[in-house]
């Protein structure tokens, strides 16, 4: 487990190389030491190692004044794998093991924590991050360009892996109360469009020929854990209040050789890793729990990216990059309208930048819940290991110690004086049970969860549906305050997504989210086509509305008979949802001949907007043909494509006529064969 990396950055190399080409940025490594590169608020001039030992000792500043948080999410950490009698050290600043009071105190750790966290997680990974977007204005071309930028959501969101990335986010954010996701465009992702045969010379005089491929670019996103990130002020809450962000990364010599083309001399950089110790046992014996140490990585350098956000000195914002305490890769204008960082947070602080877990909450109770199991199991010994009185002289004290409480043991006493006798233990308290009890309960509702969201089991007394139902959403809205947070974040990465589309991706664009037979969501787009960042969910919070109900709602709606239309039949469309709902395996490998015919007339109207005008056949179900033609007729599309080409507009109008004459042919026909078979009757 290491904490101080996570593979992101990856598209910097792009913005370092071709991407950007403002004044002063190009090639910052290789210039000589006296030039001057840029100019601070004051107007005195910077130089090269100027701007190194600048960033370094403010990174050093902010790492001070962060400590105390860092050592937090250290203690988390332990607490959660299960190191539970470790403590901060406000002198050293560091996480000290706790020696026991006594050899023979029971130390064992009872980790309540864990399944708590695991709960929540499972809980928070069931909410539906899908997106849409809403239009800038009630115009036309504002929907259609709404609904190409929500298009383009979506797709990036599966077909990026998002869900992996999204669950990871979630872990990170339980266990330190923060995580942040950084975006970038890459250039080199993204359809190639051209080629380039490249010849170098090395230091050698060889030369060695290439081809050298051009993309058009796309976006590319990635986790930063909250250790990496180092703000101006932890006192200012919000990425956007933050004057200037630092990001420091550990990364391996050949990683950083092909991010930036430099070669660099490795060193031994510390980071962390969970290793075993000596922390929990009882009377005679001792056991091992994993705990977070510190490891070393060879051959590796620190990388560190300063963002410093626009200002009334510096219009553009400024970016820097700098590998290890000599390489400065990179120096000029910030690539983007603002720092690429979007922040997760579990739980919000007043007046601080980063959040809390809610494991900083449960760890005072898990220590007492640890001590008061310890002290029942404390006395079950001294009921199966008993304590004895015993005269002075009267016995061998090390044999007695060794031997006397085998079974079966020879106990000799000296003659003349009284015999060993047990002492006597007292009734458990029942407190003490209770307090145990009371502890849990506690713990599970500053988790937000309960033992109903845990295992099932609900309290005595509660057999009524409706009351477990409450219980249910009870304890869905105490976890949908983290919910609502990570929401939250996600929607604003959407829009910063959609903000660094907008400046970069200006060639045209296929894109293809669908397979061969539903080719009706291909778009043809660019940046012209985003002009709004109104996000929205599609669906509400799942914790305030689970699945569960929306399903059960929409299954009543069902048997009450609301989706039927005039002739009391039930579209073809509704079937194939509630096989979604009811979660029939693939439900495509089941689908009907009418599903089939939807999915041809969703593509006839494809092929009008292209100018392609289908035949009517005499395969088609005229019935299900009308119904999805006039559908996209009602819809927006429709009244754009009317309004730029009419012609193909007035095809698809004269197309449904074709079908509804087909129609009243085969009604004619159905009706002349009906009423010949009761002639013959």
């Amino acid at each position: 487990m290491n904490l101080r990396y996570s593979p992101v950055l990856q598209g910097i190399k792009a913005s370092v190389k071709s991407m950007f080409s403002p004044p002063n940025s190009e090639s910052a490594d290789d210039e000589e030491v006296d030039r001057v590169i840029d100019t601070d608020d004051d107007g005195n001039q910077l130089y090269k190692e100027d701007i190194i030992a600048n960033i370094h000792e403010e990174l050093e500043k902010r790492r001070s004044a962060r400590s105390a948080l860092e050592t937090q999410w250290h203690l988390n950490a332990n607490f959660l794998v299960g190191n539970q009698y470790c403590d901060f050290n406000p002198y050293s600043r560091e996480i000290e093991q706790l020696e026991p009071v006594y050899d023979w105190l029971e130390r064992e750790t009872f980790n309540q924590i864990a399944p708590l966290i695991d709960t929540r997680i499972a809980n928070l990974k069931k909410i539906n991050y899908r997106m849409k977007v809403n239009p800038r204005t009630n115009e036309l071309e504002d929907y259609a360009k709404a609904e190409t930028s929500t298009t383009i959501l979506q797709y990036l969101q599966t077909s990026s892996d998002f869900d992996t990335k999204k669950n990871t986010a979630i872990q990170w954010n339980e266990l330190c109360g923060n995580c942040f996701w950084l975006s970038w465009w890459d250039k080199d992702k993204g359809e190639k469009y051209a080629t380039e045969k490249v010849v170098t010379v090395d230091e050698e005089g060889n030369e060695r020929k290439f081809e050298q491929a051009f993309y058009q670019g796309d976006l590319e996103y990635g986790l930063i854990t909250p250790y990496e990130v180092f703000p101006e002020s932890i006192f200012k809450e919000g990425i956007e209040a933050q004057r200037s962000i630092i990001l420091e990364q550990v990364k391996t010599k050949e990683e950083i050789y092909d991010l930036y083309g430099i070669k660099v001399e490795g060193a031994t950089v510390e980071t962390f890793e969970l290793t075993p110790v000596v922390a929990g046992g009882g009377f005679g014996y001792e056991n091992t729990v994993t705990t977070l140490g510190t490891r070393s990585v060879d051959n590796a350098a620190k990388v560190i990216t300063y963002f410093e956000r626009p200002t009334k000195h510096r219009p553009d914002g400024r970016m820097i990059i700098i590998v290890g305490d000599e390489h400065l890769v990179y120096y000029g204008p910030l690539p983007y309208s603002r720092i690429p960082l979007t922040q997760m947070m579990c739980r919000e602080t007043a007046g601080q930048f980063f959040g809390r877990s809610v494991i900083e909450d449960l760890i005072p109770r898990q220590r007492a819940y640890n001590g008061c199991l310890n002290r029942i199991h404390e006395y079950i010994k001294r009921i199966a290991i008993q304590g004895f009185y015993a005269e002075e002289g009267s016995i061998d004290i090390e044999e007695f110690e060794q031997n006397g409480a085998a079974p079966g043991a020879m106990l000799v006493y000296r003659q003349g004086t009284n015999a060993p006798t047990p002492i006597p233990n007292g009734n458990l308290p029942s407190e003490i049970m209770t307090e145990r009890y009371n502890l849990k309960n506690d713990m599970e509702y500053v988790a937000g969860v309960s033992q109903l969201m845990m295992n099932g089991a609900t309290p005595a007394g509660v057999t009524s549906g409706t009351a477990i139902q409450n219980l249910v959403d009870i304890d869905n809205t105490r976890l949908s305050l983290t919910g609502d947070h990570i929401r939250n974040s996600i929607k604003n990465l959407a829009v910063m997504w959609l903000e660094i589309y907008k400046k970069y991706a200006n060639t045209r664009r296929v894109l293809n989210c669908t397979g061969k037979n539903r080719i009706g969501n291909a778009i043809i787009w660019n940046s012209d086509d985003i002009n709004s960042y109104d996000v929205e969910y599609v669906t509400e919070n799942e914790l305030l509305m689970s699945e569960e109900v929306q399903k059960e709602r929409f299954f009543d709606a069902y048997k009450m008979g609301l989706f039927t239309d005039a002739n009391g039949q039930i579209p073809e469309r509704v079937k194939q949802r509630a096989l979604e709902f009811m979660k029939v395996g693939n439900y495509t490998e089941i689908m009907n001949i009418n599903a089939l015919q939807i999915q041809a007339a969703q593509r006839e109207n494809v092929f009008f907007e292209q100018g392609a005008v289908p035949r009517v056949s005499e395969f088609d179900d005229h019935d299900i043909h009308i119904d999805e033609h006039l559908r996209y007729i009602l819809q927006l599309d429709f009244q754009l494509l009317k309004l730029k080409k009419p012609e193909y507009a007035k095809a698809l109008e004269d197309h449904i006529r074709l079908h509804k004459q087909a129609q009243t042919q085969d009604q004619q026909q159905n009706v002349i064969a009906m009423l010949a078979q009761q002639g013959q009757r």
